[in-house]
């Protein structure tokens, strides 16, 4: 099954989860009053190194020890993870014929691209003044998704499924920092307070996040060009909300994208 660019979904069972940011929004407060889940202790992040298109940390508590192996290109991904030294978990992903696996299996995971619809009238009558300086105030475009559903079985197979949906939407062009991706798939972990191994359960949820322009439109730089004159974009509002063990994890992302133009001016 080839997904499209707008939307991919893989029929078989499995999937990701993205982790959360600096900031948690509105955490059940059954994590403090329930004791389902043993070994709710603080990961710590270790070892961390990265080159142009390699990553590598370790997760560390008291009782685990989660190395993280990332290597990406401009057209796949691949996630390895090593949990107390023999359990070992791989996620990859190939742009090219669209399919994400888990430990081998095609994930069951949708992807939904945020649409570029402007007004009209306003793409055909550009927002500028050469007497004022354009506003880049954030207008909201569209949103964007990637929904989810995954059995898991330890912290070991989360921490592969988080990491991969981080990279693959990086694909997608909404990417976040190195350090962000570590202290997020961390504050994941301390969250939700699981241990190493726990009941086969199912994981599911939603990364999601806006696609914003801003509300004027830019001079791109190139004179006489037919779309000299572009509305800039960029992706904000990032956020997965999942639940786990009957345990509810809404995580909001502080971090916001750079400014890019949609197309080349010709």
């Amino acid at each position: 099954m080839k997904i499209s660019k707008k939307m991919m979904t893989s029929v078989l069972c499995s999937t990701l989860l993205v982790a959360g940011p600096v900031s948690f929004i509105n955490p059940t407060n059954s994590y403090a009053a329930e004791s389902v889940v043993e070994n709710n202790t603080e990961f710590s992040v270790e070892n961390s190194r990265s080159t142009a298109n390699t990553h590598n940390f370790s997760l560390v508590n008291v009782d685990t020890s989660i190395d993280v192996d990332i290597k990406y290109t401009d057209n796949t991904v691949t996630v390895n993870t090593i949990t107390n030294g023999t359990e070992v978990h791989t996620f990859t992903y190939n742009e090219l014929d669209g399919f994400a696996l888990l430990d081998g299996k095609i994930m069951n995971l949708e992807i939904n691209e945020p649409d570029f619809v402007i007004d009209s009238e306003e793409t055909l009558s550009p927002i500028f003044s050469t007497f004022s300086t354009p506003s880049d105030a954030p207008v909201f475009v569209s949103p964007g998704s990637i929904s989810f559903s995954e059995q898991v079985d330890g912290v070991g197979k989360i921490v592969t499924a988080i990491a991969g949906v981080i990279v693959l939407a990086k694909l997608i062009g909404v990417s976040l920092p190195k350090k962000v991706i570590e202290t997020k798939v961390s504050d994941a972990l301390t969250l939700i307070g699981l241990g190493t191994a726990i009941t086969l359960n199912t994981m599911s949820g939603s990364f999601t996040y806006g696609l914003y322009r801003t509300k004027d439109k830019f001079n791109t730089g190139y004179p006489g060009s037919i779309n000299q004159y572009q509305y800039k974009f960029r992706y904000q509002d990032m956020a997965v909300n999942s639940s786990i063990l009957g345990k509810s994890m809404n995580i909001k992302f502080d971090e916001v994208g750079s400014w890019w133009f949609q197309s080349k001016p010709q």
